[in-house]
């Protein structure tokens, strides 16, 4: 099983490196990795977990920011790490912190002037909305369809920093020339959702957040495994964000049975929150 694991990551890194090249990819910072194995322990202990997250003020402002948003609404203000960790519990727990690493990565490695903020502004819109609809219509997957949707295209800012000539097609996507994972196919035969999955093998993510993040397919024929994610991902679409919103509130409404009034609530109340766990992302 080792053998294979190992494998598998040589196979994704060689990969990697077809795509980009030997610039130097985006790493998670050695404290947030021993959280993470912490917590994924079958001796985890919360309370070392805790003190693990507390010695990194960057990861500790995210976590409290995260756990205050719209998506968790805890009846009281969450003001410290170890209460924190004690709400989000051991499952939640690995995936917020593995979403909160990478998004730090991701976020260190950004090209000058692309608009980071934009970027974490609608993931979190995406991973908000992917939270409250979790609650229901898959609460059981709540936190683990909150981390696909925020990483869902956590490997475009990468290829705008380390792939030349990516940005033309970046620019053709914002201009409506297509669909983006299909002008990316086109133009180099993988998309962003095909690296990010080569990116979570190098960061041995779980490969249940890899399938969610790049799972093909539309919800709307009841073919996916994730449709929560495979939903919101609409709100990453270019546009206006009320007629996105309109567009996605009409899909979720079809897919889950929801009346459009609830479901352009859900939306709603996660676009309030975007902003504020944006800024703790980027």
């Amino acid at each position: 099983m080792l053998k294979m694991k190992r494998a598998k990551e040589k196979s994704a890194g060689g990969d990697l490196r077809r795509v980009l090249g030997t610039v130097e990819l985006p790493t998670i910072p050695a404290l947030v990795t021993t959280a993470i194995e912490q917590v994924s322990s079958p001796d985890c202990d919360l309370r070392q977990v805790a003190e693990t997250v507390g010695r990194d003020p960057g990861l500790s402002a995210r976590l409290l920011t995260t756990v205050n948003s719209a998506a968790y609404a805890p009846r009281n203000p969450i003001v410290g790490v170890a209460q924190a960790v004690t709400m989000f519990g051991r499952n939640h727990l690995e995936s917020m912190l593995i979403s909160l690493a990478a998004s730090r990565a991701v976020s260190d490695s950004a090209a000058p002037g692309f608009d980071l903020n934009r970027f974490w502004t609608v993931a979190a819109w995406r991973a908000s909305a992917a939270a409250i609809l979790s609650k229901r219509v898959d609460r059981p997957r709540a936190s683990e369809n909150f981390s696909a949707a925020l990483l869902e295209d956590i490997a475009v800012p990468i290829l705008a920093s380390k792939k030349p000539g990516y940005s033309k097609v970046l620019h053709s996507w914002r201009d409506g020339a297509g669909n983006l994972a299909d002008l990316e196919h086109q133009e180099y035969g993988w998309t962003h959702k095909t690296v990010a999955g080569w990116l979570f093998d190098e960061w041995a993510f779980p490969e249940s957040l890899k399938e969610a993040v790049t799972e093909e397919g539309r919800p709307e024929d009841g073919a996916v495994v994730y449709p929560v994610v495979r939903v919101v991902s609409s709100l990453s679409e270019p546009g206006e964000p009320n007629d996105v919103a309109d567009t996605t509130a009409t899909r979720i409404a079809a897919v889950f049975g929801l009346p459009e009034d609830a479901a352009a609530a859900v939306l709603q109340a996660a676009r309030s929150d975007a902003a504020t766990l944006a800024d703790s992302l980027s």
